[in-house]
């Protein structure tokens, strides 16, 4: 699936059953949580977030976007497992793909990211 823009990604997490799927993917979530906290996927995680902080946004709007796909996230989560740090975890990293779609730098590792989700596992 090709994503390109802000209403690409906007599309996908709204789409029925796409936050269900993630989640229903995870037997345990104290050792998925620790599997995040793993060296190589923390430092790859950071590494993109401040590469993409770096930049800047292209349309100031974006950034109102991005922080409304990421509350979007949040709840949306938050009201399926009543886990506001699995809330956060998943919201994270969506925000981190809407930033990183909205700054035209959506590709190696957080493209990858992303399409964790799409197939409907949590990215570890």
């Amino acid at each position: 699936m090709k994503i390109e823009t802000l209403s690409d990604v906007r599309k996908i997490i709204q789409e029925a059953g796409f936050f269900e799927a993630v989640i229903s993917s995870v037997s345990d979530w104290d050792e998925a949580l620790d599997e995040r906290d793993n060296e190589k996927f923390d430092k790859a995680w950071v590494d993109c977030f401040n590469e993409l902080n770096a930049l800047t946004c292209g349309d100031m709007a974006d950034e109102k976007i991005v922080k409304d796909l990421r509350e979007f996230s949040f709840k949306k989560v938050f009201s399926i497992v009543r886990n506001s740090e699995i809330a956060s975890y998943i919201s994270d990293d969506i925000g981190l793909v809407a930033d990183a779609v909205s700054k035209a730098n959506f590709k190696g590792w957080v493209a990858e990211l992303f399409e964790a989700y799409l197939s409907g596992e949590f990215p570890r």
